[in-house]
C-alpha cells in the first residue's frame, strides 16, 4: 500500500469528508511524521503517524494524552489558554492502528502559531506561565527514567566500553561530564528519596512547544507524548537551557555562548506566578539545579548519539550531536 492509499485509508476511520480532502506534510518536531489534513468544509486537522519505536506502548501513551487534554480543558475552563483536542475514530477510540503504523489526529489550531525562539522576555515569561504544573492525578509513565541522569550517564558508560573508535578527541568533554554529574545528582537522589513531590511535567518544555496568538501571549502547549509524572525541575530546566544561551544549540565556537540572565528571571517570574506559596521548601531549595541538570542530560545524551553513529537526533554531518554536546556542558558550565 502506497503512502497516498495508507493516509487515505485511515482518514477513512475518522468522522473527516474525504470529498475535496486535502493532505500536506508539516514539519512538527523530530519524532513523529506528520500532515496537515483539510476538509472541503476547511475544518483542518493534524494527522500524526506515531513513532512506535520511541512509543512502543501506543495504548498507554494515548490514554495520558488524554486525560492531560482533559485536566488542561478543564483547569483552562474561562481563561484564555487553549487544549489540544484529538478526534476520535468512528468507532470511538483514541488513535487507529492498521498493519503498517498507529495513527491519532488533532484539530488544528489554525489561530495560533508557533515560535521557535522568544522575540522579547514578555515572551519568555509567557512561557513560565504556560508550563506551570498541577499533581500528577493518575498519568502513567510512558518513557521510564527519561530525565534520569544516572540512565543516561549509564548508557554513555556502556557506548564507550564498546566502542572500538578512537576518542581521545573527547576526553576533556567526558571529564567534564563526570565533574558536573556529582555536583548535580542531589536532584536526582532528592526525587528518587520523595524529598521533591511529583507534578505532571511537560517533560519537553521547548519553548517551541508553544503556541502563540497575534499579541504574543502563549495559548496552548503542544507535543504532550512526554507528559507523565516529573519534578518541576525538569521543565524549568529544559526551558531554561534553550532560552537562556544567546546561540543555538549547535553553536560551534564556545566562547560565543552567552547565557541571557534576563530570560532566566522572567520565565521563572512566569513560572513561579506572584506568589510561591504552591511549591514546597524542597522544589524552592533545588531549582538552581534545574537548568544546569538539563542540559548536562541533554550534553550526555548527544553524546552518547554521537557515539552511536547518530541514529536518534536528526544531524546534518558527523560531527553535530559532538557539537551540541560540547555546547549543552558549556550551557552546564555557566
Amino acid at each position: 500500500m502506497n503512502s497516498d492509499q495508507n493516509i487515505k485509508e485511515v482518514l477513512s476511520n475518522y468522522p473527516i469528508s474525504m470529498e475535496q480532502v486535502e493532505v500536506i506534510p508539516v514539519k512538527t518536531g523530530l519524532i513523529h511524521t506528520s500532515y496537515k489534513v483539510t476538509e472541503a468544509q476547511e475544518a483542518s486537522y493534524l494527522l500524526q503517524k506515531i513513532n512506535t519505536s520511541v512509543f512502543r506502548d501506543v495504548k498507554t501513551l494515548m490514554e495520558n494524552i488524554a486525560l492531560v487534554t482533559n485536566i488542561l480543558k478543564n483547569a483552562f475552563r474561562g481563561s484564555s489558554y487553549e487544549s489540544l483536542e484529538l478526534l476520535k475514530t468512528n468507532n470511538g477510540h483514541l488513535f487507529y492502528k492498521n498493519e503498517c503504523a498507529a495513527w491519532r489526529i488533532y484539530h488544528f489550531k489554525e489561530h495560533l502559531t508557533g515560535c521557535d525562539v522568544p522575540n522579547n522576555k514578555e515572551m519568555v515569561r509567557e512561557a513560565g506561565k504556560a508550563f506551570s504544573v498541577t499533581d500528577p492525578e493518575k498519568l502513567s509513565v510512558t518513557i521510564p527514567n527519561f530525565h534520569s541522569m544516572q540512565k543516561r550517564y549509564g548508557q554513555l558508560q556502556h557506548v564507550l566500553k564498546n566502542t572500538t573508535a578512537e576518542l581521545s578527541h573527547i576526553d576533556p568533554l567526558f571529564k567534564q561530564i563526570e565533574e558536573f554529574k556529582q555536583l548535580l545528582l542531589p536532584l536526582e537522589y532528592a526525587m528518587d528519596s520523595e524529598e521533591i513531590p511529583l507534578r505532571i511535567t511537560h517533560n519537553d518544555s521547548k519553548f517551541n512547544n508553544l503556541l502563540f496568538d497575534e499579541a504574543g501571549k502563549a495559548r496552548c502547549v503542544v507535543d504532550l507524548d512526554t507528559v507523565m509524572p516529573g519534578i518541576i525541575h525538569f521543565d524549568v530546566g529544559d526551558c531554561l537551557r534553550t532560552l537562556t544561551p544567546s546561540t543555538p544549540e549547535d553553536e560551534p565556537e564556545l566562547a560565543n555562548i552567552k547565557l541571557r540572565k534576563g530570560f532566566h528571571s522572567a520565565f521563572l517570574e512566569g513560572f513561579v506566578g506572584n506568589e510561591s506559596g504552591w511549591l514546597t521548601k524542597n522544589e524552592i531549595k533545588f531549582l538552581p539545579y534545574s537548568a544546569p541538570y538539563m542540559a548536562l542530560i541533554m550534553g550526555i545524551r548527544f553524546l552518547t548519539d554521537y557515539l552511536q553513529g547518530n541514529i536518534y537526533f536528526s544531524s546534518d554531518h558527523p560531527e553535530h550531536n559532538l557539537i551540541r554536546a560540547r555546547c549543552q556542558v558549556e550551557v552546564t558550565k555557566q
